[in-house]
């Protein structure tokens, strides 16, 4: 079952739907990126969709959420921070949570269904193409910055590279001061697992004193206007490869949050319809046996609502006729 355009149920007719996103602060591109994608999804259900801001505190994520409780389709927040707050808060709850914007998000015993692959899945490939590329594997620094997400995102780097027999030659901050570790030991490839700032400083440190580097902040466009020359060559990881247009009209500028925030919405449809209506248990019971996909690749989830279908792309940044842009490395799993 594939889920697009044409999966607009009839059986539904009217659904009530909210998100409490982060509209101002430092997210904010980000988080109105995904509230146009979320409007994209409620004109082609015809759903009454309320979107409030909640700023950049996670707290503030989770009250907002649980303000909008009562509706019929319930979507969580921008941001792995935010997510996080948003899952314990509703630990125990009936309510379905569509989870659109945050890839590392602890199961609580919340509802929570994620859309997106697991921060811990990023690097998955990143050894195979590196070892195709010729970059020594025992000479790989991973660099984590002290949050959850770039925690997790290390880990999952940590695990690709044991599945091929190596371990990194170092470990240290996603920061230009871990960088210059990865520097004096010798690393040849650097992992920069991070926030966009955080893999900002520490490419910036690494530009020719590092010949491979891979950070979460090159799968997306903002890369090329935050690193100048030095994006040349990064590798990061896409959740959704533009290549693979939205059965349902995106604004032209519409990025990445607007791409996970409708599939997240077709999703829900598609779980509602299968449970012939919006009762959470039903919902719940639905969403964990659909097994479909959409524009962006596979879904499926376990028991706890963890993604288990969809693998993340790899892109790479190459200059030609003097400008960087993103190919496409490793393709969706």
């Amino acid at each position: 079952m594939a889920v697009d355009a044409a999966g607009a149920h009839p059986d539904v007719t009217v659904l009530t739907a909210g998100a409490a996103l982060p509209l101002t602060g430092r997210y904010a591109p980000m988080a109105r990126d995904a509230a146009a994608g979320l409007r994209a999804w409620a004109r082609h259900a015809g759903a009454a969709l309320e979107v409030t801001d909640c700023g950049e505190d996670p707290r503030a994520a989770a009250r907002g959420t649980l303000r909008l409780a009562g509706c019929g389709v319930l979507f969580g927040p921008y941001g792995s921070g935010a997510m996080r707050a948003v899952s314990g808060a509703f630990a125990g709850r009936p309510e379905v949570i569509w989870n659109h914007g945050g890839a590392a998000a602890p199961r609580t015993g919340a509802r929570v269904v994620d859309v997106l692959a697991p921060a811990g899945r990023y690097w998955a490939d990143l050894p195979a193409l590196w070892a195709a590329d010729g970059v020594p594997l025992d000479r790989v620094a991973v660099l984590a910055a002290p949050t959850g997400f770039g925690r997790e995102v290390a880990a999952g780097a940590v695990t690709a590279l044991a599945a091929t027999g190596h371990r990194p030659l170092v470990t240290a901050g996603c920061s230009a001061a871990g960088a210059e570790a990865a520097v004096r030991a010798g690393a040849a490839a650097a992992v920069c697992c991070g926030r966009f700032e955080d893999d900002v400083a520490a490419v910036r440190a690494l530009a020719g004193r590092v010949p491979a580097v891979a950070c979460v902040a090159a799968g997306v466009e903002a890369a090329r206007a935050a690193l100048g020359d030095a994006v040349a060559g990064l590798v990061g990881p896409v959740q959704w490869d533009p290549a693979r247009p939205p059965p349902v009209r995106l604004p032209a500028d519409a990025g990445y949050p607007a791409a996970q925030a409708l599939a997240a919405g077709l999703l829900a449809q598609a779980a509602i319809a299968a449970a012939g209506g919006t009762a959470p248990d039903a919902v719940w019971d639905a969403a964990r046996t659909l097994r479909t996909t959409t524009f962006l690749g596979g879904f499926a989830v376990d028991a706890e609502g963890r993604q288990t279908a969809h693998r993340v792309a790899l892109v790479r940044w190459v200059t030609a006729s003097g400008e960087a842009r993103r190919v496409t490395a490793v393709p969706h799993g």
